[in-house]
């Protein structure tokens, strides 16, 4: 009965055949598939989704890294830490912003999936097409804003313009940074006629964060309707020109800030255990070098000691860093515990040299003897620490382990190497030696391991191979392992793929007589068809052996260390589908073969179903299985005296939404799983977390519940949290100064503070591109400044100007005297002049009418006309041209002398010569009569 019904959803699922997934497997057991949509070049938001699926029988944690070119953004962020219960699924949806900015054509998009030891799991990489479209273009009136009193509010004017041939619907973005929340965004909507701007407003009163702040930008992206493709965008620059501000970075990648934040929380574990936590971090500067701290702490309701970890104070002065306190280092021998490191990096961050001592106790306060539980050291070197692509280094690692009372000594090196875009090497080498002081035996032993990828003639290729000897005191002890993946797009649309694994699991310990091996090897062989109507499939054949003497206790047989062997062979279809306007999308995969259990010669039929759902925030999974797909899932079964098939029955679904924009978040879920094993197990979660500025709190609560047979067990969690955000900061590890510069006006032009001399109340200075409002003595200061070039920026207003200079800050204290010398002024207009009668039809505007403004042949500045149509512009003596940009000119009018010369004397006002605007005239045939 059951497998007639089995046979008509399989009948089903074979004739929805339509292509295709983009699809990587490794070997290992991790898959992962990344949609290649067609139809992705009509769209400036690229969404895509990748599933990553564990059919190992191992917990998988890692993280999936986007590489996107330049002009792409990755809204939720380029790298994502991921994890995936063994025989589980993760779906992640994807969404890159492309800008306006990125160039034409087919761009490369990477993915990359990696283990917690950044080893590479998997490589893929996916083409984006841009297309051109100058139909329409934004831009801002102001595009320096300055903010002189924190609690006014903020106008952000975004003019856009319509340069097509039709009315179009707009949305205009509003991109706010938050220093501490990343950004959140505002949404304008309006429609423009043909050859129309329309000016979209955003007002704001920046946070306490952002006042703080030299200075921040608002991003202004335009998406025409009803496609949200972007059409421009446009950035305006708010300067904080307070008399008195600190130095921070303004590098796009905010490498050096830290977050300073401190988090205190509660956590009930059930059966009236309790569990207080208090975490913190940040970072101060020093007049030379600067401090990082990091904290955790926790302790339950009994009579325990705390513990403290990750717990560590750093010292960073120019080239040289010192950490004290929790130490954790994985240099083949992981070394966690109480311990110091020194590291220096040379200037151009290319060589980096680090040792360090540690004590292998978890807590700082732990109340063992000093190395009674072991202790290690290392020192390793790195030439090319400052690129990831091609670098190399050398590492001693010793550990003390008084358990099986042996001293391991590991020495080797490991490299990354990239010939070029397609093809990459790394390796790694390791030889030790380990002497046993109880048994007096010095046993030598070694790791090799090396991952390559590349292409050849469209065909991606890529390999892992791993070697250690049995008793290798190493993070992988006893393995022999190759892996090699091969794929390939076939005729169109169509790609083919197939990936090898082969394995050997056997460690040895000298104080431990397990003789355990586990040998197993998988093949999958598969083909994508083209995409159809917004469905996929891929189908594949798999092949997969599994012998290991591991589970003969569960089969009764204690002494017996012969390998138990299962093999199977699979039929895999997968297909996906998702609506036209993404909003909803769908993977369905079927999985069906025979199989050789350990205690049989017959073959027996197994399968396995799985359906994803995802509509926006909510994402249904279900899972059912028929026979067991690993050799554990078969002993288990037989240790627990069950006879029957194992089956297994999972559903779940989550929820993850965010609110208030984006200031409140809230993820749930809900989950119900039932096979032979474990019985009967629901469970759920429910995470909420709201942030502001300054502040934030959490509450996060799980339930499980066990139920087999005649035993239950019943489990509820729940913790609460409160975060206080401190003040963000930029940490520097160069000695600072600061600048503190007196301005005033120098009317006998001597540069120098004398008789007639007035200070400058209220002027503003830049310096690079900071700009500073003088205060009511005419001072300006720059706090915690490095040693560096800086440069005096000149800004002409209300008549004055200084001389712009370049100058050297290499003491603790740097002075400057800034006279300001008297400018002129030029003073313009544009007026229209046309006859009602002949005039075609035109849109008279004063306001937004641009001009250029020329010394020595190259522009100096740019002005726009106000709304009485008159410029004016401040500038230092000299002869200029000022010229009419006629794009800025209304429909139907022209300027017939577009270029004036003028001269500029100080303290007087050059008038220039009315730019006339004239407006088409009609084309009238005169129709004469005879007067005969």
């Amino acid at each position: 009965m059951f497998l007639n019904h089995f046979r008509r959803i399989f009948f089903l699922f074979l004739i929805s055949f339509i292509p295709s997934l983009v699809s990587a497997q490794n070997s290992s057991g991790i898959t992962m598939e990344i949609r290649d949509d067609s139809n992705m070049g009509k769209d400036r938001i690229i969404s895509t989704i990748a599933e990553i699926k564990n059919n190992s029988q191992n917990h998988f944690k890692g993280k999936l890294s986007i590489v996107v070119p330049k002009g792409f953004r990755n809204i939720s962020g380029n790298t994502s830490e991921i994890e995936v219960p063994a025989g589980g699924h993760l779906y992640l949806p994807i969404k890159i912003l492309v800008s306006s900015n990125a160039g034409f054509g087919d761009s490369k998009i990477d993915f990359t999936l990696t283990d917690i030891q950044n080893t590479i799991i998997i490589e893929k990489t996916i083409n984006h097409t841009i297309a051109e479209n100058n139909s329409m273009a934004i831009s801002t009136d102001t595009p320096i804003i300055y903010m002189s009193n924190v609690n006014d509010s903020i106008e952000v004017r975004a003019r856009v313009s319509n340069l097509g041939n039709k009315k179009q619907d707009v949305t205009i973005v509003f991109k706010i940074p938050e220093a501490d929340q990343g950004s959140f965004f505002v949404e304008k909507k309006g429609s423009i006629s043909v050859q129309k701007d329309s000016v979209f407003v955003y007002r704001f009163r920046p946070s306490n964060n952002l006042a703080n702040t030299p200075q921040f930008s608002v991003n202004i992206v335009g998406f025409r309707e009803p496609d949200k493709e972007i059409f421009g965008n446009s950035t305006v620059s708010i300067q904080n020109n307070a008399s008195s501000q600190r130095y921070q970075s303004l590098d796009n990648n905010n490498l050096g800030y830290t977050k300073n934040s401190i988090t205190a929380s509660l956590r009930y574990l059930g059966r009236e255990t309790y569990l207080y936590q208090l975490i913190g971090s940040g970072g101060f500067n020093l007049p030379s070098g600067y401090v990082f701290i990091r904290g955790n702490i926790y302790k339950t309701n009994g009579p325990e000691d705390p513990v403290v970890n990750n717990t560590f104070i750093t010292y960073k002065r120019e080239k040289s860093e010192f950490t004290v306190g929790n130490i954790s280092k994985i240099i083949e021998l992981s070394l966690y515990g109480r311990g110091a490191e020194y590291a220096f990096t040379s200037s151009n961050k290319d060589k980096r040299l680090e040792f360090g001592f540690v004590d292998q106790s978890f807590s700082l306060i732990d109340r063992t003897s000093f190395l009674k539980l072991g202790y290690g050291f290392y020192v390793r070197g790195t030439l090319g620490a400052s690129n990831a692509s091609r670098n190399i280094s050398a590492a001693y690692v010793f550990k003390s382990d008084p358990y099986e009372k042996v001293k391991h000594n590991l020495l080797g090196t490991d490299f990354q190497y990239a010939f070029n875009k397609d093809w990459k090497i790394s390796g790694k080498l390791f030889s030790g030696m380990s002497i046993y002081e109880s048994i007096n035996t010095t046993k030598p032993s070694g790791a090799l391991e090396t991952q390559y990828s590349g292409i050849i003639n469209k065909i991606n290729l890529s390999g892992n191979y791993s070697l250690s000897s049995n008793y290798y005191p190493g993070n992988q002890r006893g393995i022999f392992q190759i892996q090699q993946n091969i794929s390939s797009s076939i005729f169109k649309d169509n790609s083919i793929y197939a990936n090898v694994m082969v394995s050997n699991f056997s460690p040895r310990f000298y104080f431990f007589d397990n003789n355990l091996e586990t040998n197993s090897s998988r093949l999958e062989a598969g083909f994508n068809f083209p995409k159809r109507k917004n469905f996929g499939l891929g189908i594949s054949l798999q092949y997969q052996n599994e012998n290991s003497n591991t589970y003969n206790t569960f089969f009764g047989l204690t002494e017996n260390r012969d390998l138990k062997q299962m093999t199977a062979k699979r039929l895999i279809e997968r297909v996906s589908w998702s609506s036209t306007n993404r909003k909803h999308s769908s993977i369905l995969g079927i999985e069906t073969g025979l199989v050789n259990y350990p205690d049989s010669d017959s073959q027996e039929y197994q399968m396995k179903f799985t359906g994803n759902y995802a509509y926006k925030w909510l994402n249904f999974q279900f899972i059912y299985q028929y026979g067991s797909y690993y050799l554990s899932e078969f002993a288990f079964s037989k240790l627990l005296g069950i006879n029957s098939t194992y089956e297994k029955t999972s559903a779940s679904a989550f929820i993850t939404n965010t609110m208030l924009k984006g200031k409140l978040s809230i993820n749930s879920g809900l989950s119900y799983t039932e096979d032979t094993l474990y019985g009967k197990s629901p469970s759920g979660f429910v995470n909420v977390k709201f942030t502001k500025e300054n502040y934030g709190f959490y509450l996060n609560s799980s339930w499980f519940n066990y139920s087999l047979n005649n035993f239950n067990n019943n489990l509820f969690t729940v913790e609460a949290g409160v975060t206080i955000n401190l003040r963000s900061n930029y940490l520097d590890p160069g000695k600072k100064s600061s600048i503190k510069a007196f301005v005033y006006y120098d009317r006998n032009s001597n540069n120098v503070y004398d008789d007639g001399d007035e200070k400058a109340i209220g002027y503003i200075i830049m310096i690079n591109n900071i700009s500073f409002k003088t205060d009511e003595d005419g001072n300006i200061e720059y706090r915690a400044i490095p040693y560096n070039k800086y440069t005096l920026r000149q800004v002409i207003q209300q008549g004055w100007y200084y001389d712009e200079t370049e100058f050297d800050v290499t003491s603790h204290n740097h002075s400057l005297e800034i006279p300001l010398h008297q400018n002129g002024t030029v003073h313009g207009k544009v007026t229209y002049e046309y006859d009602t009668k002949t005039a075609l039809e035109f849109d008279p505007k004063s306001a937004g009418i641009a001009f250029d403004i020329y010394k020595d042949e190259k522009i100096i500045r740019h002005i726009i006309s106000d709304d009485n149509g008159e410029i004016v512009s401040f500038i230092e003596s000299g002869n200029y041209k000022i010229k009419l940009n006629e794009n800025s000119l209304p429909s139907n009018t022209y300027c017939e002398n577009t270029l004036q010369e003028f001269k500029v004397e100080t303290g007087k006002i050059s008038e220039l010569s009315p730019f006339i605007i004239k407006v088409k005239e009609k084309k009238i045939r005169v129709k004469k009569f005879d007067s005969k």
